[in-house]
Protein backbone atom coordinates (compact mmCIF):
# COMPACT_ATOMS: atom_id res chain seq x y z
CA UNK A 1 0.00 0.00 0.00
CA UNK A 2 1.33 3.77 -1.05
CA UNK A 3 0.68 6.22 1.81
CA UNK A 4 0.21 9.79 1.36
CA UNK A 5 0.35 12.56 3.91
CA UNK A 6 -2.23 14.56 2.75
CA UNK A 7 -1.82 17.66 4.84
CA UNK A 8 -5.16 18.37 5.26
CA UNK A 9 -6.99 18.33 8.50
CA UNK A 10 -9.16 15.52 9.47
CA UNK A 11 -11.88 17.73 8.91
CA UNK A 12 -11.64 17.34 4.81
CA UNK A 13 -11.95 13.47 5.35
CA UNK A 14 -15.42 14.23 7.26
CA UNK A 15 -16.29 16.44 3.56
CA UNK A 16 -15.28 13.63 1.59
CA UNK A 17 -17.32 11.20 3.52
CA UNK A 18 -20.05 13.92 3.73
CA UNK A 19 -19.99 14.22 -0.19
CA UNK A 20 -19.94 10.73 -1.06
CA UNK A 21 -22.98 9.84 1.23
CA UNK A 22 -25.03 11.82 -0.59
CA UNK A 23 -23.88 10.56 -4.25
CA UNK A 24 -26.86 9.69 -6.71
CA UNK A 25 -24.42 6.95 -7.70
CA UNK A 26 -23.84 5.58 -4.09
CA UNK A 27 -24.25 1.56 -4.17
CA UNK A 28 -23.30 0.58 -0.62
CA UNK A 29 -22.95 1.72 2.61
CA UNK A 30 -21.63 -0.19 5.56
CA UNK A 31 -20.47 0.62 9.60
CA UNK A 32 -19.07 -0.91 11.63
CA UNK A 33 -19.81 -1.17 14.76
CA UNK A 34 -23.08 -1.75 12.78
CA UNK A 35 -26.64 -0.69 14.70
CA UNK A 36 -28.84 -3.61 15.59
CA UNK A 37 -32.47 -2.90 14.55
CA UNK A 38 -33.75 0.09 16.64
CA UNK A 39 -30.85 1.16 18.14
CA UNK A 40 -29.08 4.48 16.74
CA UNK A 41 -25.80 4.32 15.49
CA UNK A 42 -24.84 7.68 17.06
CA UNK A 43 -25.87 6.30 20.71
CA UNK A 44 -23.63 3.47 20.13
CA UNK A 45 -20.47 5.89 19.32
CA UNK A 46 -21.35 8.04 22.43
CA UNK A 47 -21.40 5.33 24.18
CA UNK A 48 -17.74 3.97 23.82
CA UNK A 49 -16.56 7.62 23.72
CA UNK A 50 -17.89 8.19 27.14
CA UNK A 51 -17.13 4.69 28.44
CA UNK A 52 -13.72 4.93 27.10
CA UNK A 53 -12.75 8.27 26.23
CA UNK A 54 -12.32 6.91 22.92
CA UNK A 55 -14.20 6.31 19.89
CA UNK A 56 -13.24 4.52 16.50
CA UNK A 57 -15.94 4.34 13.43
CA UNK A 58 -15.10 2.71 10.34
CA UNK A 59 -17.22 3.47 6.73
CA UNK A 60 -17.58 1.86 3.64
CA UNK A 61 -18.79 3.25 1.10
CA UNK A 62 -19.02 1.63 -2.50
CA UNK A 63 -20.32 4.02 -5.93
CA UNK A 64 -19.68 2.89 -9.67
CA UNK A 65 -16.55 4.67 -9.21
CA UNK A 66 -14.83 2.59 -6.69
CA UNK A 67 -14.83 1.55 -2.76
CA UNK A 68 -13.99 3.70 -0.04
CA UNK A 69 -12.89 2.64 4.06
CA UNK A 70 -13.11 5.56 5.94
CA UNK A 71 -11.47 5.47 9.83
CA UNK A 72 -11.95 8.02 12.04
CA UNK A 73 -10.75 7.90 15.74
CA UNK A 74 -11.66 10.56 18.43
CA UNK A 75 -10.24 9.93 21.46
CA UNK A 76 -10.69 12.76 24.84
CA UNK A 77 -8.13 13.00 27.48
CA UNK A 78 -10.28 14.86 30.37
CA UNK A 79 -6.69 16.63 31.15
CA UNK A 80 -5.61 17.79 28.09
CA UNK A 81 -8.84 17.95 25.59
CA UNK A 82 -9.94 15.52 22.74
CA UNK A 83 -8.54 15.55 19.02
CA UNK A 84 -9.41 13.71 16.04
CA UNK A 85 -8.11 11.58 13.32
CA UNK A 86 -8.31 9.51 10.28
CA UNK A 87 -7.76 8.27 6.96
CA UNK A 88 -9.06 6.66 3.63
CA UNK A 89 -8.05 3.64 2.14
CA UNK A 90 -9.04 3.43 -1.77
CA UNK A 91 -7.13 0.95 -3.94
CA UNK A 92 -4.04 0.24 -2.67
CA UNK A 93 -3.27 4.28 -0.99
CA UNK A 94 -3.88 5.41 2.03
CA UNK A 95 -4.86 9.18 2.59
CA UNK A 96 -4.00 10.41 6.13
CA UNK A 97 -5.16 13.54 7.47
CA UNK A 98 -3.88 15.41 10.05
CA UNK A 99 -5.82 15.23 13.88
CA UNK A 100 -7.42 18.00 15.14
CA UNK A 101 -8.13 19.34 18.47
CA UNK A 102 -12.45 18.86 19.31
CA UNK A 103 -14.04 19.45 22.12
CA UNK A 104 -17.14 17.61 23.47
CA UNK A 105 -19.95 19.71 22.02
CA UNK A 106 -17.79 19.54 18.65
CA UNK A 107 -17.95 15.67 18.99
CA UNK A 108 -21.78 15.93 19.95
CA UNK A 109 -22.79 18.33 17.01
CA UNK A 110 -20.61 16.03 14.15
CA UNK A 111 -22.03 12.89 15.70
CA UNK A 112 -25.77 14.41 15.48
CA UNK A 113 -24.87 15.31 11.59
CA UNK A 114 -23.53 12.03 10.64
CA UNK A 115 -26.14 10.55 12.67
CA UNK A 116 -28.85 12.11 10.49
CA UNK A 117 -27.10 11.35 6.99
CA UNK A 118 -26.32 7.81 7.59
CA UNK A 119 -30.08 7.72 8.23
CA UNK A 120 -31.62 9.68 5.10
CA UNK A 121 -28.41 7.84 3.19
CA UNK A 122 -29.80 4.18 4.36
CA UNK A 123 -33.03 5.38 3.54
CA UNK A 124 -32.10 6.20 -0.12
CA UNK A 125 -30.22 2.89 -0.64
CA UNK A 126 -33.63 0.90 0.50
CA UNK A 127 -35.72 3.15 -1.30
CA UNK A 128 -34.09 2.76 -4.66
CA UNK A 129 -33.26 -1.30 -3.89
CA UNK A 130 -37.14 -1.35 -3.93
CA UNK A 131 -37.50 0.64 -7.19
CA UNK A 132 -34.55 -1.52 -8.78
CA UNK A 133 -36.57 -4.64 -7.25
CA UNK A 134 -40.45 -2.90 -8.60
CA UNK A 135 -38.93 -3.11 -12.22
CA UNK A 136 -37.07 -6.26 -12.30
CA UNK A 137 -40.59 -8.09 -11.34
CA UNK A 138 -42.49 -6.30 -14.70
Amino acid sequence: MRVVRTGLPVTELLNELRSDLQRDDLEAMQRIPAPKAGERYRDIIAELFTKFGAAAVYIYVKTSRGEKRYTVLARYDWSLGGFAEGWIIEGDQVRIFEPIGISLSQFGATLEEFGDLFWRTENALAARKVEAAGRETL
